[in-house]
């Protein structure tokens, strides 16, 4: 039998995903690499936006300070290396067709999970599968406790 899986449009590219309920974690990126993009973007913006925090200038200037310390200043220019032979010869390389990669093709018709490769079932969700609430059993309070003196 197919597992069922959810269509979603990924929040980077906009690219329709299929994935399974086995792979479902609640993702809203593909299998591209757009969560890492995404993920570098945004530390990038925390990190630009501390920097604009009172906090984060001191910390960069003091940072900068430690670096201009350390660094050794040269008043001099050294000398240019000389490469011999670095240019090639025109025919040691040789120009061969270029291979062009393509994927497999698939049937129009079948859908696999972006993930993992399995086959989904043809019927698709748009939401998140949501977990069965588990009923919490009420204790009968029975006619007496530990407490109570009995004759």
């Amino acid at each position: 039998m197919e597992a069922t899986c959810r269509l979603f449009l990924c929040a980077r590219c906009r690219k329709q995903v299929l994935i399974c309920r086995h792979c479902d974690r609640g993702q809203i990126y593909c299998a591209d690499g757009c969560a890492k993009i995404a993920r570098s973007h945004s530390l990038r913006e925390a990190g630009r936006r501390y920097q604009q925090s009172r906090q984060g200038r001191f910390k960069q200037a003091k940072r900068i300070r430690r670096f201009r310390l350390r660094k050794q200043n040269v008043t001099h220019q050294g000398s240019e290396s000389v490469a011999d032979n670095d240019l090639l010869p025109a025919n040691s390389v040789k120009v061969g067709t270029p291979v062009v990669l393509s994927r497999q093709s698939r049937p129009a018709d079948t859908r696999q999970c972006h993930f993992c490769g399995a086959s989904c079932s043809e019927f698709v969700r748009y939401s998140f599968l949501h977990r069965r609430r588990v009923p919490t059993i009420i204790k009968i309070d029975r006619k007496g406790t530990k407490h109570d003196d009995s004759p």
